[in-house]
């Protein structure tokens, strides 16, 4: 980290302006994707929704939950 602030705070201006360009520059590019990420990622919500109500249909003894012991 250089000793002068307004060095290191002119770096981290510049890097964020360039991550900033690249981020829209590939936003640009990928934009037409966008909805069908979006569609996948709800239908991957829906699909675990549905994959807990399933998987808690079947009644399980909760590996959290501890046995008392009768003596």
């Amino acid at each position: 980290m250089p000793n002068n602030r307004i060095i290191y705070w002119g770096i981290v201006l510049l890097v964020v302006t360039v991550l900033l360009w690249i981020g829209a520059e590939l936003t640009k590019r990928i934009e037409w994707a966008l909805p069908y990420a979006g569609a996948i990622g709800v239908a991957m919500v829906v699909g675990g929704f549905i994959f807990e109500l399933w998987k808690s249909r079947t009644a399980r003894p909760s590996p959290f939950k501890k046995e008392e012991k009768k003596d």
